[in-house]
């Protein structure tokens, strides 16, 4: 009997043992969004340079005749355009980020689904969007308590309330509380403007710090599962 009984805890053990690999394969589908961010930013340093290089040339060369135009009178459209490039690029980028995210908690709480032959999926949980059920899931229905991970959830509802603004309004917040304001401002590569009321997020370095953020709540949400499963074992 007691053989029998170790047997079925192994086998409960094992049924999780693909949360293991959590953090390998989020790092499969992140690390060529990284590599995109890498050379994206220096495609548009690149433009940057060109048309730097243009500018200088148009005025080395018709800078003494008064009857010409002025360079930013040439090339303004470029320059304006070329100022956006970084945010309209780094905002698209949030999005695909935010969507792989809430894809891959999905199909964390789908799998333990599986592994626990369970009729009630994530799905069926309501919550505040895709995170927010999957995050109810994981604490009421396979029961595990996520408290340790509460500071990095508490991160991650800010970067919902910015993907939110920028999927749903251009990037702006409307009358932001505090708290979400302090955030912005200590991250690096992000500021809120406050006369548009608009986030713009201006470089990579806030991308690839979300990255790290969402991989590091994923696989530690995974984690605790296991360790959950463990110890009820």
């Amino acid at each position: 009997m007691q053989a029998e009984n170790q047997n079925m805890s192994s086998r409960k053990l094992r049924k999780y043992d693909f949360l293991d690999n959590t953090r390998i394969l989020l790092n499969f589908k992140f690390d060529p969004i990284k590599d995109y961010l890498d050379n994206s930013a220096g495609m548009i340093i690149q433009q940057e340079k060109e048309l730097n290089e243009k500018y200088q040339a148009w005025n080395k060369k018709h800078s003494n005749n008064p009857e010409m135009p002025d360079a930013f009178d040439i090339y303004e459209m470029e320059i304006i355009n070329s100022s956006e490039f970084p945010n309209i690029l780094n905002q698209s980028i949030y999005l695909t980020i935010y969507s792989t995210f809430e894809n891959e908690f999905f199909k964390l709480c789908e799998w333990c689904q599986n592994a626990e032959n369970l009729k009630i999926g994530p799905k069926d949980i309501n919550g505040q969007g895709y995170i927010g059920q999957c995050r109810k899931y994981v604490t009421n229905v396979l029961d595990v308590n996520l408290d340790d991970l509460n500071e990095l959830w508490a991160e991650i509802k800010k970067y919902q309330l910015i993907r939110n603004s920028i999927a749903h309004n251009n990037g702006i917040i409307k009358s932001p509380k505090n708290d979400v304001l302090t955030f912005i401002e200590n991250s690096n590569g992000i500021l809120f403007d406050i006369k548009k009321s608009q986030v713009k997020i201006e470089s990579i370095d806030f991308l690839k710090t979300l990255i790290d953020k969402l991989t590091d709540f994923i696989s530690g949400t995974a984690e605790i599962i296991m360790n959950g499963k463990k110890a009820s074992t």
